[in-house]
C-alpha cells in the first residue's frame, strides 16, 4: 500500500475546521498519539541516511462531542518507506496492529532497535469525500514544535494511482486557499530534530557570548 500525504502549516485552526464543513466534511474522532521512532541496530543500515521509518504508536481515541465516548486504546507498528516523490509525503506504508505494546518495544530493544526520540500528536479526523474519493483530513498540534498542522492523506494500492492521488489532493488544497508551495514534505520527525538543532545552536551561541 501506498499512502499518499500532503502537509501544511495552518495558523487558523477554527476558520479550517469550518471549511472542511462547508465542503461537506465531517468530524470522526479526536485521537492522542505517542510515536516511538527506531533507528536500525549500529553496524546495520541508516534510517536517516535511507529515508524510512520505523514507528511503535500508542492510539488513545476518543470523541470530544460525547463525553460518554468509551476512551479506545490501540498500539501499531508501521514501517515507512522513502518518499517516492519531491513535493510530497507518499511513501509505502506497512502497518501491523501490536497487542502488547511494552513486550514489543522489548523485541525491539532485545534486537539491538535504536529509540530516537517520541513524538506526541493531538489530532482531529475528519473524511470527505471529493471527486468520489474518500479522504481523511488530520488536523494536528505537535507540542514539541508547537504548531498546527493539516494533512491530507489517501491511500492507493498501486504505484501507478499515486500520480492521479496527488493531483486530487493538491486540487482540494486549493480549496481550503492554500498553495501547492505550501507544502511540507519533511516528517514530523524531521521537523522536530531540525527545530533541536537549531535551538542548540542558539543555546550554544547565548553560552559563548
Amino acid at each position: 500500500m501506498y499512502e499518499v500525504e500532503i502537509k501544511v502549516r495552518i495558523q487558523d485552526l477554527e476558520e479550517l475546521r469550518e471549511q472542511i464543513r462547508y465542503n461537506g466534511g465531517s468530524y470522526k474522532i479526536s485521537l492522542l498519539h505517542e510515536d516511538v521512532y527506531y533507528n536500525m541496530p549500529k553496524e546495520l543500515r541508516d534510517f536517516k541516511k535511507t529515508d524510512e521509518a520505523l514507528r511503535l504508536r500508542k492510539s488513545e481515541e476518543f470523541d470530544k462531542n460525547n463525553n460518554d465516548f468509551f476512551l479506545k486504546s490501540k498500539s501499531y507498528l508501521t514501517y515507512k518507506g522513502k518518499k517516492i516523490d519531491s513535493i510530497t509525503k507518499t511513501r509505502e506504508e506497512i502497518e501491523v496492529k501490536v497487542d502488547n505494546i511494552d513486550n514489543m518495544k522489548a523485541i525491539l530493544k532485545v534486537l539491538g532497535f535504536q529509540e530516537v526520540i517520541i513524538v506526541q500528536k493531538e489530532r482531529e479526523l475528519f473524511e470527505l469525500i471529493y471527486q468520489d474519493e474518500k479522504i481523511e483530513i488530520l488536523l494536528d498540534y505537535i507540542p514539541l514544535l508547537n504548531q498546527y498542522f493539516m494533512e491530507l492523506e489517501m491511500v492507493v494500492s498501486l504505484p501507478q494511482n499515486i500520480d492521479e492521488a496527488q493531483g486530487i489532493l493538491f486540487k482540494l488544497l486549493k480549496i481550503f486557499n492554500i498553495e501547492k508551495d505550501e507544502s511540507i514534505r519533511k516528517s514530523y520527525l524531521e521537523l522536530i530534530i531540525e527545530n533541536q538543532k537549531i535551538r542548540q545552536k542558539k543555546s550554544e551561541k547565548l553560552e559563548k557570548e
